[in-house]
């Protein structure tokens, strides 16, 4: 629940006055601490919060920003319920998530770029989104990945343990797929590391005329 607006201001205003004392030797805050001082109805086209040393996922659930860099950082989960209002990018490249993540549907409705590059999932199942781009690359991906809805057209698989893309757990309307070698030591590279592979689906075959 998101308090009174009046509230929330004075609420702010009481942590970045506290922030500004705490951090009066080092003079500055950091860039969430700075986030937390804007009024909650202010609409933001891009606000970063990359290599801003979080650990754990900020609520920024007042706040509507439309592309959020949180690149950078030492999360190790998605929490989508936490995410600003009318969100279309995020970028979460370079953090600890690990092991299996699911995307419910109708959790990040307004998402249309999802960057999870350079973190340790080992499978993706994402629920009817309405997501166009979607960067995995540089994970321990092996077969785990479903993707469901009509938007996707870009996915990058680059650098993981898949040996081929398999067309059933994608989209019929993605039609290009980065795949490119995995990294030295870890399964089998379907292309050399420096050669760079766009697979692409073949469109489906129409019914024929009697």
């Amino acid at each position: 629940m998101i308090p009174d607006k009046s509230i929330w201001i004075a609420i702010c205003c009481g942590f970045c006055l506290t922030a500004c004392n705490g951090n009066l030797q080092d003079n500055a805050l950091s860039k969430l601490e700075n986030l937390y001082c804007v009024r909650p109805d202010s609409v933001m086209d891009y606000y970063d919060l990359s290599g801003d040393s979080l650990k754990e996922f900020p609520d920024l659930s007042m706040y509507v920003i439309r592309s959020l860099n949180l690149s950078h950082n030492q999360l190790n989960k998605l929490v989508p319920e936490r995410l600003p209002l009318g969100l279309e990018r995020l970028d979460m490249s370079h953090n600890l998530l690990k092991g299996e993540l699911e995307v419910k549907k109708g959790s990040m409705p307004t998402l249309v770029e999802l960057d999870l590059s350079y973190n340790r999932l080992l499978g993706i199942f994402i629920h009817e989104s309405n997501l166009r781009r979607l960067i995995l690359a540089h994970n321990n991906l092996c077969s785990n990945i479903v993707v469901t809805g009509k938007a996707l057209r870009y996915l990058d698989l680059s650098y993981n343990r898949l040996l081929e893309p398999r067309r059933e757990t994608f989209p019929h309307e993605t039609d290009t797929i980065l795949w490119e070698g995995t990294p030295p030591g870890e399964g089998k590279a379907p292309s050399p590391p420096a050669l760079r592979s766009t697979y692409q689906f073949p469109a489906p075959a129409k019914a024929k005329k009697e």
